[in-house]
């Protein structure tokens, strides 16, 4: 059974294939979606806020550049985290005293607009991606949404859906995959 569980999710392979095709849309989405992750794993490595906004803005020019070599071979958390820790280790590279900015810089007390704040275009996009998605789901069958829902969408592990289904992991895994195949067929037609 092995490799499917790791690679990218339908919802995550349609979103990357909008990103692809220079949907701003699907890259505004992505934005909301990761921004505070890349933006913790950033602050975690560099240690200050200035350093860790600099590296979220690099991280996502870095996946909009590089986002037609994703191959869904990996979790796409997996690949933007990884874009993010090379981005830091390369801030870290170019500047070793990153972490002794000048106190009065300017910038540290600056205002910023919101950038999670959504166009009313870019929330019509997500409401229509949502309703697609939450279709396809409905046309799954029980056993086969419930699972992908659970794994997918709440982010539950194989092992904590079988003790709420009470079936077997493989089981779970099974119906995943089957799941996802067909998510994924309904979505790309």
């Amino acid at each position: 059974m092995g490799n499917y569980i790791a690679t990218v999710s339908p919802l995550e392979a349609h979103l990357m294939a909008r990103v692809q095709a220079r949907d701003e849309g699907a890259f505004g989405e992505l934005f909301t979606r990761f921004q505070e992750r890349i933006y913790r794993t950033a602050l975690r490595i560099l240690k200050e806020d200035y350093s860790a906004q600099d590296a979220l803005q690099e991280t996502f020019l870095n996946i909009f550049r590089g986002a037609r070599h994703f191959r869904g071979d990996s979790r796409l958390t997996t690949w933007i985290n990884r874009i993010t820790v090379n981005v830091c280790l390369e801030m870290i590279r170019k500047n070793k005293k990153h972490s002794q900015r000048l106190d009065a810089d300017i910038s540290e007390t600056a205002e910023f607009p919101d950038p999670s704040a959504r166009t009313p275009f870019e929330e019509a996009l997500q409401r229509e991606t949502s309703q697609k998605i939450h279709s396809a789901l409905e046309g799954l069958g029980d056993k086969h949404s419930r699972v992908v829902r659970l794994h997918d969408l709440k982010g539950h592990t194989i092992s904590e859906i079988a003790g709420i289904m009470g079936v077997p992991e493989g089981t779970v895994k099974s119906r995943l995959y089957y799941g996802r195949k067909a998510l994924k067929k309904e979505l790309v037609h």
